[in-house]
């Protein structure tokens, strides 16, 4: 009855996601509890509005108000192409599409019993750490005592990820491959988020952001080693439409890092429909989009990036596409770097694991393993149109899918 009313709240709100709130709404029409519970959140709403003290927007509420007023930016150059043309003309629906897994390992395949015990203490840190910033914790009501607790008595995010990535790691290698993904798509911004809420003056919308970068990094972690959490992943492998709008919540308007570099994203374009049908394919795809974020924000000319998930752009599939001001040095860095032909400085070897790692998620999510061929189709890739660099990846669509529900509703083992 608890979650019903939350949900009911969140639906008087506004706030519910798109997906959720259909579930909803069809629960209404022959739920009585859902029908009270709906009746008694715009009760409470209403009664708030009269007593409450006027008070100014946060600043990410007013940040993401802001954000929705914005004109969407122009994607015609890119969706006009020649390269998304060639999309176009090469993609084919599959008769039986990927739902992820087949990327992961076990922890005894890693070499280094040191990076074994490493991976497994940081999967059971963020296990504690996950309920300290859900949405019912004292941190999401303002009170970061016991969220400053814990964050405090143990090293940052950050020293595990340099431990990590101290060990020789070959990128052919799949075990390689899941220690690279677990510690480079979302582990820098979730340990640069952890510190700043570790000091003085942590906001909601940290506790926020730092709630969806823990959430989707437990999920990775358990899609790339299978057994360090047999009892949640088989909840993962089950089949559960995950929709484009659990992508839109954490991504609009929010503030992204890779390591020191941080910038503001911007959406406008992200259709509604499901996109993968299992949790552990969403972590996947979770891990592409952070691994495009992750090669863009640093290289933005403007300290902003842009993230858009069109559907139907290109028949039987969708489009994950980012794109950044870039000045034309940075850009040819980085095209260096994702064609390999880049003399290595630091830190560019971590951005071609980052486009390593969506190359091997492209050929299991095409189920192809030529990567020449895939280039060729142009089923992921890189390009400059005027002042902007465009990153792209193509996945599978699901077919004759209604707008199903999601797996948006946190749950306590997640």
């Amino acid at each position: 009855m608890d979650n019903l009313k939350q949900t009911a709240l969140d639906y008087t709100l506004g706030v519910l996601p798109k997906e959720d709130s259909l579930l909803f709404e069809a629960l209404l029409e022959h739920d009585d509890e859902a029908k009270t519970s709906l009746v008694t959140a715009q009760e409470d709403c209403a009664n708030l509005s009269l007593i409450a003290e006027p008070a100014s927007l946060g600043n990410e509420v007013r940040s993401r108000v802001m954000e929705y007023t914005k004109p969407r930016i122009n994607l015609d150059p890119i969706l006009e192409s020649r390269e998304i043309e060639t999309l176009r003309e090469n993609f084919s629906a599959f008769s039986h599409r990927y739902q992820g897994g087949g990327g992961s390992v076990d922890l005894n395949d890693l070499g280094s019993i040191a990076l074994r015990d490493d991976i497994r203490r940081n999967y059971e840190s963020l296990i504690e750490l996950f309920p300290l910033v859900a949405g019912d914790s004292h941190a999401a009501r303002g009170d970061f005592t016991l969220l400053h607790k814990f964050l405090r008595k143990q090293s940052s995010y950050s020293e595990t990820i340099e431990r990590n990535l101290s060990h020789e790691l070959i990128g052919e290698n799949p075990a390689s491959r899941s220690v690279l993904r677990s510690a480079l798509a979302t582990m820098p911004s979730l340990s640069f988020f952890s510190d700043r809420l570790s000091e003085d003056d942590p906001t909601l919308s940290d506790t926020r952001r730092l709630f969806y970068l823990c959430r989707d990094q437990l999920k990775i972690m358990r899609a790339s080693f299978r057994d360090i959490d047999p009892a949640r992943l088989e909840d993962d492998e089950k089949l559960r439409l995950h929709g484009a709008g659990l992508l839109q919540t954490k991504w609009w308007g929010a503030e992204h890092a890779y390591f020191s570099s941080s910038g503001k994203v911007r959406c406008g374009n992200f259709f509604d429909g499901p996109v993968t049908e299992r949790c552990v394919e969403f972590a996947e795809y979770d891990a592409n989009v952070y691994c495009l974020a992750n090669l863009l924000s640093p290289r933005s000319s403007d300290g902003e990036f842009h993230l858009e998930l069109l559907k139907d752009t290109v028949p039987g599939c969708t489009l994950a596409l980012a794109t950044a001001k870039m000045d034309l040095t940075n850009h040819q860095n980085l095209e260096a770097i994702l064609s390999g032909s880049a003399k290595m400085k630091k830190g560019d070897s971590l951005d071609q694991h980052l486009w390593t790692l969506i190359e091997d998620s492209m050929t299991r999510g095409h189920q192809c393993s030529n990567l020449g061929e895939l280039r060729e189709r142009r089923v992921y890739g890189c390009t400059r149109i005027e002042n902007y660099t465009y990153l792209w990846f193509a996945w599978p669509a699901i077919a004759n899918a209604q707008d199903g529900a999601d797996a948006s509703t946190p749950k306590p083992l997640q």
